[in-house]
């Protein structure tokens, strides 16, 4: 069994002195609540996985960048597993707006009480941070909820007590598509990768003859900035060159002696690939020469573009609106922060996660039990009097009526067709 208490002193080690973001949430940072729990529960002789699990989870929401992961490998005592549902937060209640596996529920049901406590309780009284955020409508339950036993939830009136059941993880699908409704060139992006070029690519014309644009990226969490280039001349007004577009995404990169050496540490594990292992060698020698060299400037130096060439924009006076949501992330983020500049474009939703303010992730895995992932770099730009997230021109407070009907679609086709924006 592994030494709980050291491990945990490990990982607020790494999160003071190896995690890029730290300066951000350094004002707030208490491990001591933390410390005092897992000491109790191992004097008491109950101290396990599940809980020391519960505990580090907690600790990291605490800081508020959803970048920090503490992972638990499958094993015979634990498979990864799902709620089934999702909530947001509105006023004291947690209303269902998604379900996917618990049958139990339905969209706009409310949860008024986790383990028979109301939410306040745990926003309040125990005076931790552990929803991401202290905004209502930005904090995220889902973590939490996994942690209890019971939820109350009230229907039409009618309440009742539902044990919380756990269903397994499944991968889900990462699609784009392209329609044409009401004259916009509508385009769901879920994931910012090859399939969304070759999905531009193939619409070209489609795009070019649209009255308008609209980029929904309320579901994409993932990609890489070299496939953000295919949108970038329906976001730009003006050409552009593309060292301008890297230099803007620069980073300060946090090369202290333990981020080097866990970096290569991964790295050698591609040693044993021919194709990989001169890749992996140079990169190793580098971050060998970076070791406890601290912070460095660095931009995307590899996008797949020539950093001369220029980005011409594609029809600039027509105006293209993109949809962005709390788990809007990553290269989706980047391109958000790049249409709140352009004039040509309007950002409706809700204000984006924030998840692409710290990057570069590093895994580190303890006693085969344990996974923590967490972040060696952040953007240039980032400070503390910065919102979390790109905000929107049209912000838009969620509402229960959003399990009946596409809002924010409808309130970003209104914005595509006004000329005044």
């Amino acid at each position: 069994m592994p030494r709980y208490d050291q491990l945990f002193q490990e990982i607020v080690h790494t999160i003071k002195e190896d995690y890029a973001g730290f300066a951000m949430c350094r004002d707030h940072h208490d491990p001591r609540p933390y410390v005092h729990t897992i000491g109790t529960a191992f004097m008491k002789k109950e101290l396990d996985a599940d809980l020391f699990f519960r505990q580090v989870n907690q600790y990291l929401a605490e800081t508020g960048d959803r970048n920090l992961r503490f992972l638990r490998h499958p094993g015979p005592d634990y498979q990864p597993f799902t709620n089934g549902f999702f909530t947001r937060r509105k006023g004291e209640v947690l209303m269902v707006s998604e379900v996917h596996q618990e049958d139990q529920l339905q969209p706009k049901d409310e949860i008024i009480a986790i383990n028979g406590q109301p939410l306040r309780f745990y926003t309040e009284t125990l005076k931790k941070r552990v929803f991401y955020s202290d905004q209502n409508d930005r904090q995220i339950w889902t973590g939490f909820l996994k942690m209890a036993d019971q939820i109350t939830v009230r229907r039409n009136g009618q309440t009742w007590v539902m044990p919380l059941r756990r269903f397994a993880r499944t991968e889900v699908l990462k699609t784009n598509t392209i329609v044409v409704e009401e004259g916009s060139a509508v385009l769901k992006i879920e994931r910012i990768d090859e399939t969304l070029e070759r999905l531009v690519e193939e619409n070209r014309e489609l795009l070019t003859k649209a009255d308008s644009i609209i980029l929904d990226l309320r579901r994409c969490e993932e990609g890489w900035e070299s496939s953000m280039f295919c949108l970038l001349p329906y976001i730009l007004d003006q050409p552009v060159p593309v060292c301008e577009v890297m230099e803007g995404q620069g980073l300060l990169t946090h090369y202290t002696g333990k981020n080097c050496h866990r970096r290569i540490d991964q790295l050698k594990t591609m040693m044993t690939e021919p194709d990989l292992a001169p890749i992996a060698s140079e990169m190793i020698e580098e971050l060998e020469a970076k070791a406890d060299l601290g912070w460095v400037l660095e931009t995307e130096a590899d996008w797949g573009a020539e950093e001369d060439a220029l980005i011409q924009p594609v029809k600039p006076e027509r105006r293209t609106v993109l949809i962005t949501d709390l788990f809007t992330a990553g290269v989706a983020e980047e391109l958000a922060d790049l249409a709140s500049r352009s004039s040509r474009c309007t950002l409706v939703g809700r204000q984006s996660s924030g998840r692409y303010q710290t990057c570069n992730l590093i895994s580190v895995v303890f006693d085969d039990l344990f996974q923590l992932d967490y972040p060696i770099s952040r953007r240039q730009a980032w400070t503390r009097d910065q919102p979390a997230g790109v905000p929107c021109d049209i912000e838009i407070e969620w509402t229960p009526r959003e399990c009946d009907e596409d809002l924010l679609m409808i309130k970003a086709k209104a914005a595509a067709k006004d000329t005044d924006n």
